[in-house]
């Protein structure tokens, strides 16, 4: 089967290798549809796939997953089998403190769908556990579905904040995250949203998902500091800039609050503490979210949620891997949302040398793809 490596950091194979045929204990054997290239995604890329104890080689990616069911373990509903589902990624122990108090979002041992050490979704088969895989309406494309992972990431922002109906809030950036994240604000009943981003066809598709106004970083603190109240009810930060808490920080009114929901690549978050405390801010981080997926599913088919479809830009075969890594990396002109499409699985014959996973297909140490360097 075809898979993806990420090697060294902004780096991607793509190699011929043996695939899974069984299934674990209560597990689904799943051959991917499409897959959503994630923030998290574009963030192993440039990292190489970081671990808390340096580097895991190779990996690999994909965080957002809808797949067909292929295979039951026993104890698992065969009506599943078949059917479209999308992933859940993250899966909790279930059996730590904050598992058993409800908490599951805090689980520290939990497993995430294409984080280190666990294998994401940009390979032709694999398993997942079956009370993670949610079954998608008939009439809903594949990549749109797809788009109910992020989405979902979008509407528990709103769960973790106190966000007043018609209050004001703030998106700073404005990847797909951020776009779909302004389309659950207009949902959820606010008032005047500003989208902050400094690209300019970024700001404009913000816009055009519902931003009332949508201004470069400076140009938003001068707005927001000028406006009767001083800022904003809730601003959002979902950039990968660590200068971006900065912002969000100064466009908020005093007892605001600021959430945090991008993963900076430098691993650091800077604001003015001075401001903040003057302020009484309070700052919120926020994790994945567990269990959310059939609801998003249902967000996804309101007709609130019209037009969210346009926040994908690009929809790519998996031989192009390479060039939509690039092409995220280097922020090129309406990029916004990449979706891969995953070719469809053919059964043949492997060699007992070839599951060892040391060669490729053909019997060659090398890939059988590009090798994308950024």
């Amino acid at each position: 089967m075809k898979v993806v490596h990420l090697t060294t950091p902004e780096t991607v194979e793509l190699f011929d290798l043996p695939a899974r045929r069984e299934t674990g204990a209560g597990e689904l054997l799943v051959e991917p549809l499409v897959v959503g290239i994630s923030g998290t995604d574009a963030l192993h890329y440039r990292r190489g796939a970081p671990l808390t104890d340096g580097f895991r080689h190779p990996h690999i990616p994909g965080t957002e997953c809808v797949a067909r069911v292929v295979g039951v373990d026993r104890g698992v509903h065969k009506k599943l089998l078949w059917q479209r589902v999308v992933l859940d990624p993250v899966s909790p122990c279930m059996k730590c403190e904050w598992c058993r108090d409800g908490q599951k979002t805090l689980c520290p041992h939990a497993r995430t769908l294409g984080c280190p050490p666990v294998m994401g979704a940009m390979q032709q088969r694999f398993s997942w556990p079956s009370a993670l895989c949610v079954p998608i309406p008939d009439d809903m494309p594949d990549e749109l579905a797809v788009l109910a992972t992020p989405l979902s990431l979008a509407a528990h922002f709103l769960e973790v904040a106190r966000f007043p109906f018609m209050g004001s809030a703030a998106v700073v950036g404005c990847g797909h995250l951020g776009l779909l994240t302004i389309k659950v604000l207009r949902a959820r009943g606010a008032g005047e949203i500003i989208a902050i981003d400094p690209i300019g066809y970024r700001r404009r598709a913000a816009v055009s998902m519902g931003a009332d106004k949508a201004f470069d970083p400076i140009e938003a603190i001068d707005y927001a500091r000028s406006s009767k109240s001083g800022g904003v009810h809730l601003a959002i930060d979902v950039s990968n800039a660590s200068e971006s808490s900065r912002t969000a920080v100064a466009v908020s009114r005093r007892g605001g609050q600021v959430l945090i929901g991008g993963i900076p690549l430098d691993n650091r978050v800077l604001f003015d503490a001075r401001e903040a405390r003057q302020k009484a801010l309070t700052v919120n981080f926020t994790r994945r979210p567990h269990n959310t997926l059939a609801r998003s599913l249902r967000l996804r088919q309101s007709p609130q949620m019209e037009g969210v479809e346009a926040t994908i830009t690009h929809l790519l075969s998996l031989e192009e891997v390479p060039d939509a890594f690039r092409m995220i990396r280097r922020m090129e002109e309406d990029v916004i949302k990449v979706v891969i499409q995953m070719p469809t699985y053919e059964p043949r014959e492997e060699s007992a040398q070839m599951i060892t996973g040391r060669v490729s297909a053909n019997g060659a140490s090398e890939p059988i793809g590009q090798v994308a360097k950024g």
